[in-house]
């Protein structure tokens, strides 16, 4: 065996459990959001469960992070929504605004700053805070309980 087939083997194997993570996380969601019949799989989850699942031990992956960034989004996204005209002065203004809180407090997540812009959007208000917090948390679990398994299985063998 050469020495270069353990590290890729191991590189191929994470590469597997990041992908079957982010297939049951997103699937769990789904099912969630059917059951609820409402809307909880958005575009950002799939940038935050890259993050989440191939990237386990980054800054932006940290589950504070993630409720951080997505609540500071959410509600200036809303306030944007709500209060002003829509237009690309208040658009900007607001994501300005959203990546200056989330850097201030030490929360930043980039999938934040494009849900941001869904919100603003009109696709998501405060009214959908709990099913988005919901997927957040269902995403969040599946992804410490895959990294659980991964290092018992792949790096204390």
């Amino acid at each position: 065996m050469h020495k270069t087939d353990k590290p890729n083997r191991l590189h191929f194997y994470e590469s597997l459990i990041a992908g079957i993570g982010a297939l049951i996380g997103l699937s769990f969601i789904g099912l969630i959001a059917q059951s609820a019949q409402t809307m909880m799989l958005i575009a950002p989850f799939g940038a935050s469960a890259v993050l989440l699942f191939s990237a386990p031990n980054a800054a932006f992956s940290h589950p504070w992070n993630i409720f951080g960034g997505y609540l500071i989004s959410t509600v200036i996204g809303s306030l944007v929504l709500v209060y002003t005209d829509g237009g690309w002065l208040p658009i900007g203004l607001g994501l300005g605004l959203t990546i200056m809180l989330m850097h201030w407090l030490r929360v930043i997540h980039p999938p934040a700053g494009a849900n941001f812009l869904i919100v603003t959007q009109g696709h998501l208000t405060f009214y959908l805070l709990a099913p988005l917090f919901l997927g957040l948390i269902t995403l969040i679990i599946v992804a410490m309980s895959v990294e659980r398994l991964r290092r018992k299985f792949l790096h204390d063998s």
